[in-house]
């Protein structure tokens, strides 16, 4: 009598856990996670004074890149965020990238992210590339993102994973 008493109560609880997970709703959908690595190269950000020095540089999610592409470097180092306001979902500002170092980054995508931006402040600007951005919205599998610098410029490439079964 017990054991059976025992095992309804089981299957009534199992069943009460159940139909709660029915009626919470639909799950949030898994965040996109990238792996950024940031490659400086022996010669970055040359002055007059120093033949590398460290950059300061600036990542962007923003809804679309337009006004990030048009915006003038003093513009972008000044204002940034009164510029992209419109398109702009977040601003991350990351310590000093120095000459030869290799940082790895884990970026999460937010909801609505369709570009990837980058902006190194170089002091040389004027004679520098200092904008790059990927179109994020059309990753698949994706999930590896390579940032180098080299000098006055800065590359950003999409880095496919690899499968299992490309050998």
């Amino acid at each position: 009598m017990i054991k059976s008493f025992l095992m309804v109560f089981i299957l009534c609880t199992q069943l009460v856990l159940s139909g709660c997970s029915v009626f919470s709703g639909p799950d949030e959908p898994e965040p996109v996670l990238l792996a950024v690595t940031l490659n400086a190269g022996k010669n970055i950000n040359p002055s007059k004074l120093s033949e590398a020095n460290p950059v300061v540089i600036r990542i962007y999610q923003l809804k679309s890149i337009d006004t990030f592409k048009s915006a003038q470097v003093l513009d972008l180092f000044q204002q940034d965020a009164t510029i992209l306001a419109d398109s702009l979902i977040q601003k991350q500002v990351l310590a000093s990238l120095v000459p030869k170092e290799k940082r790895n980054l884990e970026i999460e995508l937010l909801s609505g992210t369709k570009y990837l931006a980058v902006f190194v402040q170089f002091s040389n600007y004027s004679q520098a590339k200092t904008k790059a951005w990927l179109d994020v919205s059309k990753f698949e599998d994706i999930k590896n993102i390579n940032v180098s610098i080299d000098s006055l410029t800065i590359n950003m490439q999409e880095i496919p994973q690899e499968s299992f079964w490309s050998w």
